[in-house]
């Protein structure tokens, strides 16, 4: 039997955004890091766009 192998690498890149309310926005601007990484926590975040990336590697033959 002979077949062909090979390896692929699979990567899928997101880029999200979520939209600071008026009040958010200055609890933000205070510059706590503690408030800054709750926000980001409790966000519901939106797919803006994606892109996948496929990376084969090189194919092999192999015969038994």
């Amino acid at each position: 039997m002979a077949k062909l192998t090979r390896t692929v690498n699979y990567s899928n890149y997101r880029w999200e955004e979520y939209v600071l309310t008026d009040e958010q926005l200055a609890q933000w601007k205070t510059g706590d890091e503690d408030v800054r990484q709750d926000i980001i926590d409790d966000a519901d975040w939106d797919l803006v766009r994606d892109k996948p990336i496929d990376d084969y590697g090189d194919v092999e033959f192999q015969e038994d």
